[in-house]
């Protein structure tokens, strides 16, 4: 973020006050927002009030040592931007990792090293736009890291715009128009790209330079403008300095989590600091510039890069280390724990380098340290990860057998005591042990342990309109299961995988991440617009299986939504478990002229923790990571699918019970490890369950020696014409397919 003692070329003094104030106004927004202060919930605008100013502030540089050397170096104008930048940059990211490897969840520890790693080359906003756009990734908790994302855009502006203008002064003629018009073309083509891309892909949208360099691109064009903006009366200028402000202020409490950003929203902020910036070059007692540089604005501006730095860090830490959110007083407190720390770090590191105490201001000398600086923190960030990698993990001791024969035994006497009726405790109470030695799948492994539909590229991500077709399980089968949903039907793979490999199988997979299979319009969190690929591509999979005409359609989904009414408002919490199953039934519906069974499996309990995260700071209390039965599962959206199934004529499922079969409900049961997140269950505990599955699914039902239930005998079923492959067959891995086969159906469309 660029330094406020410097203004337009044209001016002597090269001081505005007004811009450090401006500077306070963006810095306090920032930290209402992220201290989540009632009322400002549009307060990461403030970042775009920094863009403008660095894109002003930086292009002034630029034009006056032009017009005063007659040239620009960029090496002292990379080392100036060290000087400022990198000292309490540094600091910070050094601070945080050791703060994260003390206090938070181990687990936690190799993805933050990552972050700083990152963030010290300064490309952490393309990491955090690439774990943004993966539907895992955003799943998430926040990285102490995360805010560096607005330095990363910023320092690759500094890389790309000084060049920039250098190779347009090079041209002659005037040096200001030039740039000027290069700043417009640029703004404007920036401009178009985040609109498109605020649609098509948010998170890049929000996170990336070329997406953002508009914003800047506004600031550069005023730095060129200082004599045309130097004739506008003193009183309209200041009344648009008013307007600016209010603007700004405006949108910090108008804007929120779920506005399309940056697109046309981003305009109120920008636009407004732009009008701030106008007014201050004709100074008027009427205009905010009085306002702006008074004392408590100035402190705060003075400090404002260095509160950025600390104040994310200081929130998140101690919340992620007490395992909750932080209550309303604690925020407040480490905010203003954060203005203190800011101060100091201003004083004592920032300033004095700035000004290039200790390091002089010899640009190559500065160029070599700010080199080493970086690619230090970067390797140290890393090599504390990698050994927080080799820090404590589970090893398997115990046979598989009798890991799934103690799962049944303990949902056996789920049922018995959720069948005898007892009110005051429908299930076994769970019983607090530390973390089991032979754990399965281990701490440290279960984030990345997906199922195989993941890798074969089976569970299409949400800006996909198609699937691929995918078969497992026997192939050359007639007889064909159809596992359609979102990637909590993806939970059940392994054990529906694991039934047709052994009963003889075909199964097809429709998979699409986020997108319910209820018909209904949905507004995700990331795109924050409607999903109309999920419409589309419903729609698209719904007429395969119809074509397909499949023995069996398995059907499951999260009911974690934002639903929406067609012109995207949103629906009451109380309306949407009613909305959701009413959209169900009409796909239901649907589905049973496709298909002779059609099985409902209800969404998978939830947990109130990141699962292995959590453990890995409870390793001696699976207890401290349980979540209770009323937060797991919710009982208007349970019975809203169970209403769906009953009036389409489907099989109903509740898997509840399974997933937890204790309460409150367990992140553990036996040696299984339940969840991978804190809603997705690991491909280990869901296989174990495949024995429980096939007693619930109906014209396939032949029993299980693992559930000590045997099932009915299995009802007939029509002949389809086996799968004609067009590639090779699947590799069998131990008996079970696990890799995906291109496939093509006699007759059939793909």
């Amino acid at each position: 973020m660029a330094d406020a003692r410097r203004l337009d070329p044209e001016r002597k003094s090269t001081f505005r006050a007004d811009l450090e104030g401006l500077r306070a106004v963006a810095v306090v927004l920032v930290l209402l927002y992220h201290a989540r202060i009632p009322g400002f919930t549009g307060g990461y605008v403030g970042v775009d009030v920094f863009f403008v100013l660095s894109g002003f502030l930086i292009t002034g540089i630029l034009l006056r040592e032009r017009g005063t050397t007659g040239r620009i170096s960029l090496p002292n104008f990379y080392a100036r931007r060290a000087r400022r930048i990198l000292p309490a940059s540094a600091l910070v990211l050094v601070v945080t990792v050791v703060a994260a490897a003390l206090f938070m969840p181990p687990l936690t520890l190799p993805d933050t090293t990552k972050d700083a790693a990152a963030a010290a080359l300064y490309v952490s906003n393309m990491r955090f736009g690439l774990q943004a756009t993966d539907y895992l990734g955003s799943q998430m908790a926040p990285s102490p890291i995360l805010h560096y994302w607005s330095l990363g855009v910023e320092e690759q502006f500094y890389v790309f715009w000084p060049a920039l203008v250098l190779l347009v002064c090079s041209r002659g003629g005037s040096v200001a128009r030039r740039i000027g018009i290069t700043a417009v073309v640029v703004s404007v083509l920036s401009f178009a790209l985040s609109l498109w891309m605020t649609n098509a892909n948010a998170p890049w949208a929000f996170f990336s330079l070329p997406t953002r360099a508009w914003e800047l691109g506004i600031g550069a064009v005023l730095a060129v403008s200082g004599s045309w903006l130097a004739r506008v009366p003193a009183r309209p200028a200041a009344a648009l300095g008013w307007m600016g402000l209010a603007a700004v202020a405006l949108s910090g409490v108008v804007l929120g989590d779920s506005t399309p950003f940056p697109g046309t929203a981003a305009l109120l902020p920008t636009l407004g600091s732009a009008l701030v910036i106008v007014a201050g070059v004709r100074p008027s007692r009427l205009a905010p510039a009085r306002l702006l540089s008074t004392a408590v604005p100035r402190f705060l501006g003075r400090i404002s890069y260095s509160l950025y730095l600390w104040h994310w860090p200081l929130l998140v830490i101690p919340a992620a280390a007490l395992g909750a959110p932080l209550r309303l007083p604690e925020r407040v407190a480490l905010a203003g724990a954060a203005i203190v720390l800011a101060a100091a770090s201003q004083h004592w590191v920032e300033e004095p380098l700035r000004q290039g105490r200790v390091i002089g201001t010899r640009p190559r000398f500065n160029l070599a340290m700010a080199a080493a600086l970086t690619l230090a923190v970067a390797a140290t960030s890393l090599g504390v990860g990698v050994v927080a990698a080799l820090g404590p993990s589970d090893v398997s001791a115990s046979t598989l057998a009798s890991d799934e024969a103690t799962v049944n035994r303990i949902i056996d006497q789920a049922q018995v005591a959720a069948t005898a009726g007892a009110s005051a405790a429908p299930l076994p109470a769970t019983v607090d042990v530390p973390v089991p030695a032979a754990l399965r799948p281990s701490i440290s492994t279960a984030r990345d342990l997906l199922p195989d539909p993941y890798a074969d590229g089976c569970l299409v991500k949400e800006l996909a309109v198609d699937s691929p077709p995918c078969l497992y399980g026997d192939v050359g089968s007639p007889h064909a299961v159809v596992l359609f949903g979102d990637s909590h039907a993806a939970s059940w793979w392994p054990a529906l995988n694991e039934l047709a490999v052994q009963r003889g199988w075909q199964l097809v997979t429709y998979m699409k991440s986020a997108c319910s299979p209820s018909d209904v319009l949905q507004w995700p969190a990331d795109l924050k617009r409607m999903y109309t690929e999920c419409q589309a591509w419903r729609e698209h999979i719904l007429s395969r299986i119809a074509a397909l005409h499949p023995d069996l359609v398995v059907v499951s989904g999260t009911t974690s939504l934002t639903l929406v009414h067609q012109d995207g408002t949103g629906y009451s919490a109380a309306q949407s478990a009613s909305v959701w199953g009413a959209g169900l039934a009409k796909t239901l519906e649907r589905l049973a002229q496709s298909t002779d069974h059609v099985v409902v499996l209800g969404d998978t309990p939830k947990s109130d923790f990141d699962v292995p995260v959590c453990l890995s700071a409870h390793r001696d209390s699976i207890l401290a990571c349980a979540t209770p039965l009323a937060h797991a599962v919710s009982a208007n959206w349970q019975k809203a699918t169970a209403d769906a199934a009953r009036s389409a004529g489907a099989t109903y499922v509740d898997p509840s019970i399974w997933v937890c079969p204790s309460a409150p409900c367990p992140p553990v049961v036996g040696n299984f490890l339940v969840y991978r997140d804190n809603q997705h269950l690991t491909p280990p505990y869901a296989e174990a369950l495949a024995g429980r599955l096939a007693s619930a699914l109906p014209g396939f039902n032949q029993g299980s020696a693992a559930s000590g239930v045997p099932g009915p005998a299995p009802s007939p079923t029509p002949t389809l014409q086996p799968a004609v492959l067009t590639d090779p067959p699947a590799t069998s891995f131990g008996g079970r397919r696990s890799r995906t086969a291109s496939i093509r159906t006699d007759g059939l469309p793909v």
